[in-house]
């Protein structure tokens, strides 16, 4: 439990350096001035730090907008839909099986057509 309580007032990496580089700082300042010019930094960095975190915020609301706003390209892929090629069919209790989608007709010599030939028809007359 002394191990929980150290580590939660441990403060995080590079505070020592940046307390020493602000202190450094503040020492070359002449005597007179340095507690208006500490007060004044502080207030800057404070002012800062706030306005870093309100763009943070702007960014995050930027990128957490609502699903339903598509953009242009994706409205277009669901609008106009590939063929499908397969089509997954899953049985109860088992695992889905892949059957291929309709077959393409089987290319060979000579297509079988269903309408005679204006030759074969004046021939059988």
């Amino acid at each position: 439990m002394v191990a929980k309580a150290i580590a939660a007032t441990r403060a995080p990496r590079g505070t020592k350096i940046l307390t020493r580089a602000f202190f450094d700082a503040a020492d070359e300042i002449a005597e007179p001035q340095r507690a208006t010019v500490v007060k004044a930094a502080l207030a800057a960095i404070r002012d800062q730090l706030k306005a870093n975190r309100e763009k943070a915020k702007v960014v995050k609301a930027k990128t957490m907008a609502p699903a339903s706003k598509a953009s242009p390209v994706r409205r277009a892929k669901v609008a106009a839909p590939g063929p499908k090629k397969q089509r997954a069919v899953a049985a109860k209790g088992k695992r889905a099986r892949v059957t291929p989608g309709p077959k393409a007709p089987a290319k060979a010599g000579r297509k079988a057509s269903a309408k005679p030939s204006p030759e074969a028809a004046s021939e059988d007359a």
